[in-house]
């Protein structure tokens, strides 16, 4: 159980990021991140796969790398207090978008961020909501 909940969270976390910096055709933004698939509105099935594939790879990733990143960073964790916490999760997003984009090349799945701007305001979204999961879900 305590597995589905954690990609259907990493799920929803992805599906906020790319709500929030996804196209706006009212105000003629470009899109920051862009789905790989054909008909990617944002209740689409195709959308939706590409969210709980992305949440499955991120719950991978969160239970391996993650782990490692942050062993080999805690003298670093000490001396910035906690703002280490981003660049990991910003490793931790690129490894993401890495993986299914050249590693996993299942059709319609793709997930990219276009630009550094987008990437750090991705990554500060991705830092707050996977605090906010880890806090209320998983409780030591």
């Amino acid at each position: 159980m305590k597995i589905l909940i954690s990609i259907l969270l990493n799920a929803s976390i992805l599906y906020i990021i790319t709500y929030l910096l996804g196209p706006n055709a009212d105000q003629s933004i470009q899109a920051g991140i862009i789905l790989g698939c054909e008909d990617c509105s944002y209740g689409s099935i195709e959308a939706m796969k590409t969210y709980i594939t992305g949440g499955i790879i991120l719950g991978i990733i969160n239970a391996t790398i993650r782990p490692v990143i942050k062993i080999l960073s805690l003298p670093l964790f000490f001396i910035f207090f906690g703002l280490v916490s981003f660049v990991i999760n910003g490793i931790v997003l690129f490894i993401f978008t890495f993986i299914v984009n050249n590693l996993l090349l299942i059709n319609g799945v793709g997930y990219e961020i276009n630009g550094l701007i987008n990437f750090v305001i991705a990554v500060a979204i991705f830092t707050v909501l996977n605090t906010l999961y880890s806090l209320l879900f998983f409780k030591k």
